[in-house]
């Protein structure tokens, strides 16, 4: 499960709408919302891309964005 409010408060940081970070991951915002809300889980790639982009490096902050168990 991933930790929803870290998740959106780093988009919003980094000036990513879910519309602007599905497109920069390749993925439909449909998709991207429902991994968001923990309909579904990321895999490992996609966490990956994600990081990337956000430009999160910090161990400690990708596994508190997607190893959390807050939502």
């Amino acid at each position: 499960m991933n930790n929803k409010n870290l998740l959106l408060g780093k988009m919003a940081m980094s000036g990513y709408s879910q519309v602007r970070l599905a497109e920069a991951i390749g993925m439909s915002k449909n998709t991207l919302s429902a991994k968001i809300n923990g309909h579904r889980p990321f895999n490992t790639d996609e966490v990956i891309d994600i990081c990337k982009v956000l430009e999160i490096t910090n161990d400690a902050e990708k596994t508190n964005i997607f190893l959390s168990r807050a939502s």
